[in-house]
């Protein structure tokens, strides 16, 4: 007569089987993680590009006919300053030139380079009467 008499417990392949799940949903979780801070980090890094372009271009109050071309760095980002000349439709009476500014930050690393570029429309310069060129426009706000 056999034994009805079976111990109880798990065999080794369910335990195999039950590590195996554990690990793929632990790796799924840290992958998930992962993901969520580098786009938080990648976010803050983008909104600083942002913050450093708007500062910029909060400086110019104008532009000289000649243009402008300036390069800088704050805290670990690198800036680019250009102008160009607008053009505008001939209209009557004068008319203020116009020059398109535009800022490009780079931030992101090496491997991921990454850039922002904002861009506004400023008024050129007039020189002063009897100074230098590049001058405040009369009337104008700084």
């Amino acid at each position: 007569m056999r034994s009805a008499h079976r111990q109880g417990g798990f065999s080794l392949l369910e335990v195999l089987v039950a590590f195996a799940i554990m690990a793929m949903s632990l790796a799924v979780l840290y992958r998930t993680s992962g993901g969520s801070v580098r786009a938080v980090a990648d976010a803050e890094r983008y909104e600083r590009a942002i913050r450093t372009a708007r500062s910029v271009l909060a400086l110019q109050a104008g532009v000289p006919e000649s243009g402008v071309r300036q390069e800088g760095a704050d805290g670990g980002l690198r800036w680019q300053l250009r102008s160009a000349l607008y053009p505008v439709p001939a209209t009557q009476g004068p008319a203020v030139p116009l020059h398109r500014v535009e800022v490009e930050v780079f931030f992101g690393s090496p491997e991921r380079p990454q850039s922002v570029i904002l861009a506004t429309l400023l008024p050129q310069l007039r020189p002063a009467p009897g100074g230098p060129p590049g001058g405040p426009l009369p009337g104008s706000f700084r």
